[in-house]
């Protein structure tokens, strides 16, 4: 429960506030109380201290003791002596420290409420637990304490004692039970005058009024003795608890206990009994009853109304929901109508009907065409085993069954038989939907008749391209065999003229260097020969390796490097070896040899006449040797292009080759088991590093 707290400047003044409210309530009721003088079986005081505690806070707690010590001492006080004045002083404390317990605690026990979310006491729980724990279980606090410290006065006796705390105890909870619910109820007005309930207050009041006056001054007045008068009162009290709420009903449990009070004390009918005291027990007791009856009435109603506003709201919030989702829902279907509708291919929803044929009881625009009709009309209601070839009528029964078992079929190829007579191949696809309980299938057609001719067309093509492919190995092999021949015969004829020169020195000089020329070129030739041979074997299969395992890597690496320092020296490039000698492994010489000089070659190619380092290392169970120019470099987009076949990264106008080189070298690393890799950047030079196992797998 959150209740306001007052700041420390203004918490004196609520204190005294409280305090006088809480004199002035006490010294009402003591205008019927009984000696010594400030018991009274009619105290509102004890509602208007729970209910400023309520409101105000726990730390107002000295305005309830201060107004009751006021109020009780000034009742009880005695100057015959020094002893008898600190007596009643003394007891006026304890009396103000049993209000002030009596306030405490039955705020802590008060249901808990939020001020700002509606009115305390409006559950039955609530009222029950208020009166309970509140109000008769708290009033027995004040009523002990109080009673007792009389009789430790010596302000009453024995003999009183029972009376005084019953008379105590009783005004006490019904003055909690009657005026804290209306203190309460008044400080928040809106609860009934936004409601449109203010005039019927104002008029239920008057009406109780009147009533009770007729019933003290009236013809009845003289049979109060006779007939349970009190009980008339009832309709009104009812008429508050239905239709006046919480506010309406404390003030009119205020306004009968005022008038039977104030009634009583002046003999009216229908509570007069005995003695005086007596009477006003009497008159409290069924106020009490009152009270309790018609708070437990007005809970009753009033969580009955929060219930059906609630569920007014929750209706209202149902509805918004279901008109959102059936917006939604519409606009969805709509959606996906105009989606099925402008699709380009047939679709078609088929119900299995109750003779067990298989309908069609929508189709879209695309239907149309595909199955030889004018409109789509004239699909509804056909079966759809119009529509199959008859030597595929099994075929699609068993389709169509596993789709409404499975759930789900295709996509699968078949063919429609079209209504004008044609047959055109579909790719069809079904899927099981619900419809009216009954099972339905959405069946998507799709003219598959330009892509079959496009697969067959690239069908064609492909078998062009292999043939045309087979036809250039085979030139390739047949034209680099028949090169190889003439070259080999040039070849030693040109070395076998270069070894006759220096017989005749004169002759040697002037034809020495164009029969240099001539060699270098033969040997040129030769090389791309050898290139053309190895890509007609490698693409048909037929490279074969001879492997040896005593090969030592290092001398194979140090005797093509020495058989290319020529090469190199004419290419103003130094040629330079390292690494790690004597690694024996099993690998094919000649290959091996092969691949270095491809690199090797290419490092002399696009070295800048710059120096070129070979390295040779052991790794354990795999070796490495690796060729660094610091030449042109490869561009980082080129480094994987290179190793394909007829690739270049450079343009051909400035250095010649067929770009096999690398893919031969790629592809006879792979053979061996092995890896090769380039590491590289524009202007800096390349690094190839050929990794092999030092075992054949």
């Amino acid at each position: 429960m959150r209740v306001p707290r007052t700041g420390s400047r203004s918490r004196p003044i609520a204190i005294l506030l409280l305090a006088a409210i809480y004199a002035a309530g006490a010294s009402v009721g003591q205008l019927l109380a009984i000696p010594p003088g400030n018991v009274t079986a009619y105290f509102p005081a004890s509602g208007i201290a729970l209910a400023g505690i309520l409101l105000g806070g726990r730390k107002l707690w000295p305005g309830v003791w201060l107004g009751s010590f006021l109020v009780n001492t000034w009742a009880i006080f005695d100057t015959t002596s020094f002893a008898r004045t600190a007596t009643t002083t003394l007891v006026g404390a304890t009396i103000g420290m049993g209000a002030t317990i009596e306030a405490l605690a039955a705020a802590r026990v008060f249901p808990p409420w939020d001020r700002d979310a509606g009115l305390p006491l409006a559950r039955v729980l609530d009222v029950a637990r208020f009166t309970a724990l509140s109000g008769l279980g708290c009033s027995i606090t004040s009523a002990t304490m109080g009673t007792t410290s009389l009789f430790a006065g010596s302000l009453i006796t024995t003999t009183d004692y029972a009376e005084t705390w019953l008379t105590w105890w009783l005004g006490d909870a019904v003055g909690i039970l009657v005026i804290t619910p209306l203190v309460l109820a008044c400080v928040q007005p809106r609860w009934w005058s936004f409601q449109g309930r203010g005039a019927e207050i104002a008029l239920h009041q008057v009406a109780l009024f009147a009533f009770q006056m007729y019933l003290v001054a009236g013809t009845l007045a003289d049979r109060g003795a006779h007939c349970p008068l009190g009980h008339f009162i009832t309709p009104f009290l009812v008429w508050a608890g239905v239709r006046l709420g919480p506010l309406g009903a404390a003030l009119a449990v205020f306004n009968v206990s005022v008038f039977a009070t104030l009634g009583t004390e002046h003999g009216a009918p229908p509570f007069v009994r005995g003695t005086r005291n007596e009477s006003l027990l009497f008159v409290q007791a069924f106020v009490g009853d009152m009270a309790l009856t018609t708070q437990v009435l007005a809970a009753v109603i009033t969580e009955r109304r929060r219930a059906e506003w609630a569920l007014s709201r929750s209706r209202d919030e149902l509805d918004r929901r279901v008109a959102e989702r059936t917006a939604a829902l519409t606009e969805s279907e709509e959606r996906y109508r105009v989606l099925v509708e402008v699709s380009p291919d047939a679709t078609l929803l088929e119900k299995l009907d109750t003779d067990g044929v298989l309908r069609i009881v929508y189709a879209n625009a695309a239907a149309a065409p595909l199955f030889g009709v004018t409109s789509a009309a004239e699909l509804i209601g056909r079966s759809v085993f119009d529509f199959v070839l008859a030597e595929r009528e099994d075929i699609a029964h068993r389709g169509v069954m596993s789709a409404l078992e499975h759930g789900n079929l295709g996509p699968v190829d078949g063919w429609v038989a079209r209504a004008d007579g044609t047959a055109v191949e579909v790719e069809i696809m079904l899927a099981r939907v619900p419809r009216g309980g009954k099972r339905a299938l959405l069946a998507i057609y799709r003219d598959i008749t330009r892509r079959k001719q496009i697969e067959e067309e690239r069908a064609a093509l492909y078998r062009e391209a292999e043939e045309s492919i087979r036809a250039r190995d085979e030139f390739l092999s047949i034209a680099s065999h028949e090169l190889k021949t003439p070259l080999t015969a040039l070849s030693l004829k040109l070395q076998a003229l270069a070894r006759s020169l220096p017989a005749d020195p004169e002759v040697a000089a002037k034809i020495a260097p164009a029969l240099d020329v001539a060699l270098r070129q033969t040997k040129r030739l030769n090389t791309l020969v050898d290139e053309l041979l190895d890509v007609s074997r490698i693409t048909q299969g037929r490279m074969e390796l001879c492997l040896d395992d005593e090969i030592d890597l290092f001398a194979v690496v140090e005797d093509v490097v020495q058989r290319m320092q020529d090469t190199a020296a004419r290419a103003g490039c130094e040629l330079r070896l390292g690494g790690d000698a004597t690694i024996v492994g099993c690998w094919d010489r000649s290959r091996v040899e092969q691949v270095l000089i491809n690199l090797l070659s290419n490092a002399i190619k696009y070295g800048a006449k710059a120096p070129i380092d070979v390295r040779v290392r052991d790794e354990g169970a795999s070796v490495s040797f690796s060729v660094t120019d610091r030449g042109i470099g490869i561009p980082a987009e080129d480094q994987a292009r290179i190793f394909d076949r007829f690739e270049r990264a450079v343009s051909v106008r400035h250095f010649g080759g067929f770009g096999l080189g690398l893919w031969i070298a790629r592809r006879i690393v792979e053979a061996l088991g092995g890896t090769i890799l380039v590491e590289s950047a524009p202007g800096e030079g390349a690094t190839f590093t050929v990794t092999l196992p030092r075992a054949r797998a």
